[in-house]
């Protein structure tokens, strides 16, 4: 027999990645979960019963593919034909997609968040001429405040001291 390179889960990966948008729409559609599909878990058994499904669902599927790695992915397709098909083929595309992905979001949010800063930076200059404005107006109600506390003052004074200090 010939020696099998790949476990049959990393080729259930390459499926995944063949057929689907989503990796999790596979697993799904299989009723398994994805973290039966990562780090340690990857290289552990998978059951009849998702293999016999996992077929019965992809008609096109070459089951011997699928339980060897011999043959093709798909029946009567010369894509993917050899004598056994590497492991990290699909699975390295998509990550390398999956990352360019990450990169253009990464992106696409360091350019609004130094937009973001800019207009904070903006609201910052427009804040302190607001302050300044504030505080030289307190400054003048301050000045006028002690003014009208003196003029209230003396009239107390005359209105104390009786109707003879009063101007006329």
């Amino acid at each position: 027999m010939d020696k099998i390179l790949a476990p049959i889960k990393q080729r259930v990966l390459q499926i995944a990645d063949l057929k689907y948008n989503k990796r999790k729409d596979f697993f799904e559609e299989i009723g398994v979960s994805a973290s039966n599909f990562r780090s340690k878990s990857l290289y552990s058994e998978l059951s009849g019963d998702i293999i016999a499904k996992i077929l019965s669902q992809n008609k096109d599927l070459n089951p011997e593919w699928l339980l060897t790695g011999t043959g093709s992915m798909l029946r009567n397709s010369n894509v993917q034909k050899t004598e056994q098909t590497p492991v990290n083929t699909n699975v390295s595309v998509v990550q390398d997609t999956k990352c360019k992905q990450q990169i253009q979001l990464l992106q696409q949010e360091n350019t609004f968040l130094k937009e973001n800063n800019n207009q904070l930076k903006e609201n910052i200059t427009l804040l302190k001429e607001s302050k300044a404005l504030i505080e030289k107006e307190n400054a003048r109600l301050t000045v006028e405040n002690k003014q009208l506390r003196q003029s209230l003052q003396s009239k107390q004074t005359v209105l104390k001291k009786g109707p003879e200090f009063q101007k006329t």
